[in-house]
C-alpha cells in the first residue's frame, strides 16, 4: 500500500500473475524482446537450456513467479516493474 501526500492510503493494483503465452509473445514482441528471450535461453548451459526451451514453446500460460521467467527477466535486465508493466500491458491482449 502506498500513502499518499495527505495521509489517504491508496491500494496499489495487482500484478497480474498469469497471462497465456499466446499474451506473452505478443507483448515481448511489441516490445522489442522476443529474440533477446529467445537468445537467453539458447545460452543457458544444459541442461537448463533443453528443459527452459521445453517450458518455453510447450507452456500454455506464463506465470509471474516462474523460475525461468525470472532467469529471463535477469537475463534482459529487466527490472521487477518493467517486468509487471509487460504482464498488465500482455493481459488486455
Amino acid at each position: 500500500m502506498q500513502i499518499q501526500e495527505f495521509g489517504t492510503p491508496v491500494i496499489s493494483a495487482p500484478v497480474v500473475p498469469t497471462v497465456s503465452m499466446r499474451q506473452a509473445r505478443l507483448v515481448l514482441l511489441a516490445a522489442g524482446l522476443l529474440d533477446d528471450v529467445e537468445t537467453a535461453i539458447n545460452a543457458l548451459a544444459e541442461p537448463a537450456r533443453s528443459a527452459a526451451r521445453i517450458e518455453w514453446d510447450y507452456a500454455t500460460e506464463l506465470r509471474r513467479d516462474w523460475p525461468l521467467l525470472i532467469t529471463l527477466a535477469a537475463a534482459l535486465g529487466l527490472s521487477g516493474a518493467q517486468v509487471d508493466a509487460l504482464f498488465a500491458a500482455a493481459a488486455v491482449l
